[in-house]
């Protein structure tokens, strides 16, 4: 999500031609997640080491279109699934 939102900042400031409080209007109205996070819990790989649900890789080649694609179509997977959990 860090690499991400930095892409997106970015991009943001060069689209408004560094009119930063532009950029900085839309930022602030946006909700950033980590969509990884409840992915990692839906998969339910408990880390003793780390104290939390390991990392998953979402698999396939590592892009930015194939990356947010392979996200859809994990949260509509998920989505589909009864489930007791929060996420």
């Amino acid at each position: 999500m860090d690499f991400d939102r930095g892409v997106i900042e970015r991009e943001l400031h060069r689209h408004h031609r560094g009119d930063a409080a532009a950029a900085d209007a839309w930022l602030g109205r946006v909700r950033w997640e980590d969509a990884m996070v409840p992915y990692a819990v839906w998969r339910g790989l408990w880390s003793v080491k780390r104290g939390a649900y390991r990392n998953q890789p979402l698999g396939g080649p590592h892009d930015a279109v194939a990356d947010a694609r392979l996200l859809i179509a994990k949260l509509e997977q998920m989505a589909a699934t009864p489930s007791s959990s929060p996420w």
